[in-house]
């Protein structure tokens, strides 16, 4: 019975250990996978290849680093963490799956900005968008942006 459970004690230690250093993802979603229920919500995070929205989210704020934001899609949250600015090049991928028609999307800061704005999903092509946060003193304070397009958007 003893080895039994010197067995079992030093599996488990070897699953924990083991759980423990894979690799880090390098997206919000890897990992994941979308919900196979029909009770799966319309708006949701998916593979990067199965997304018909690819979010961009960004702090482009020295003043203000890090920052936390939130954003949802027709009440359904898809992006809540803390954004450092890392030299204002740090754009973090958010692949969401959004039926097609309108939208409202809502983002929040943790410092108190909040914005909301409607946009519409085609049929069939994919939509590419961009939330930033910046802390400008010369161009009246805090303030998030939000971009919406058909085409990639490049980042300098």
């Amino acid at each position: 019975m003893d080895r039994l459970r010197a067995a079992i004690l030093s599996m488990t230690a070897l699953l924990a250990t083991v759980g423990c250093t894979g690799p880090v993802p390098k997206s919000p979603t890897a990992g994941r996978t979308a919900p196979l229920s029909p009770a799966a919500p319309a708006v949701r995070l998916v593979e990067e290849d199965s997304a018909d929205l690819h979010l961009w989210v960004s702090n482009q704020s020295f003043a203000d680093d890090p920052v936390v934001l939130t954003v949802s899609i027709d009440g359904t949250e898809i992006v809540d963490r803390h954004f450092a600015v890392e030299h204002q090049h740090n754009w973090v991928l958010f692949p969401v799956q959004v039926p097609p028609g309108r939208h409202v999307v809502r983002v929040v800061s943790g410092t108190g900005v909040e914005i909301q704005k409607t946009f519409t999903m085609p049929e069939a092509e994919r939509q590419y968008a961009a939330v930033d946060y910046g802390n400008a003193v010369d161009e009246g304070g805090r303030h998030v942006n939000w971009l919406i397009r058909s085409t990639p958007i490049a980042f300098a």
